[in-house]
């Protein structure tokens, strides 16, 4: 096949290389902001901390997906609230408020992809 991106060019290695403290716990940014040459996705881990959450906020530029891989996590979407655990898979559309919240005694990881790299990040207030 013609035109084919060279391979190299779109692995990621060093997982854990772009990693965050935050105040609900740690964020690996596994591709975002054209890490990834060409990609339209970001993508990351997640780890709430028992007790851990963000602020609610919205994504205007883009839909959000969360894959619970281990713990629970409570998550709302405007004022309705679902419990995820390892195998769910939560759809955030773009520009829903939102939040996780992890209300277990235990971490939870996640991973997390949204659909643009350069993913808008806008607390709401609440």
């Amino acid at each position: 096949m013609e035109n084919l991106p060279d391979i190299e060019s779109l692995a990621r290695r060093g997982f854990g290389s772009q990693s965050e403290t935050r105040d609900f716990g740690r964020i690996e940014w596994v591709a975002r902001d054209g890490s990834l040459a060409g990609s339209e996705l970001a993508a990351a881990h997640a780890t709430f901390d028992a007790g851990g959450s963000n602020v609610e906020h919205t994504h205007p530029n883009c839909e959000e997906l969360v894959y619970v891989l281990e713990g629970e996590v409570e998550h709302t979407l405007g004022d309705q609230k679902t419990i995820l655990r390892p195998g769910d898979i939560f759809l955030i559309p773009r520009d829903m408020p939102h939040r996780l919240i992890n209300t277990s005694a235990v971490p939870c990881k996640m991973l997390i992809i949204f659909s643009d790299p350069a993913r808008e990040f806008v607390p709401t207030g609440a």
